[in-house]
């Protein structure tokens, strides 16, 4: 009879070495994981979907779409000077490009106003090139009716900038 209760009960060092095993196969699999991670960039989900997701808009957008105006020549504020600049403007959409070659009397207007408002020294750091840059994009923006800059002008682009 002492055989057969050895039989019945499976001995408890068994079960030990289960556990074990089963933390040790859990450790390798958590490190594991987080090695993947690290060198996959290790950006959390939220961070990734969102660069994934502005890859997908950039291939969805297609190629960028310029406009390119005529020369300004304009005195600047200061009397003392004049700028002479070339401006090409990076557009959302075919849309927005031919809203602005309806309305472009009003757009070189308004930018004519607004480039012979500045100084020489205002425009001669390239902060205040950056700062015309941006009101140049609001002024275009305005006649054309986009509130937002994703809607008209994206961006505005020097090509050529002369002050004498």
């Amino acid at each position: 009879m002492a055989k057969a209760e050895e039989n019945a009960a499976p001995p408890a060092g068994g079960k030990k070495k289960l556990v074990i095993l089963l933390a040790a196969v859990l450790v390798v699999v958590v490190a594991a994981v987080g090695a993947v991670l690290f060198l996959l960039g290790g950006k959390p989900a939220a961070e990734q979907e969102e660069a994934d997701a502005e890859q997908v808009e950039a291939v969805e957008e297609g190629p960028p779409i310029y406009e390119k105006l005529e020369t300004f020549t304009v005195n600047l504020a200061d009397r003392e000077s004049y700028l002479q600049v070339e401006i090409s403007l990076k557009l959302a959409d075919a849309k927005v490009q031919e809203q602005i070659k309806q309305r472009m009397p009003e757009v070189r207007d308004v930018l004519l106003r607004l480039l012979s408002s500045k100084t020489a020294e205002a425009l001669i750091t390239p902060e205040g090139k950056a700062e015309l840059a941006k009101e140049v994009a609001k002024e275009v923006n305005g006649v054309i009716g986009a509130k937002k800059a994703d809607k008209g002008v994206k961006e505005v682009l020097f090509t050529s900038f002369i002050i004498q």
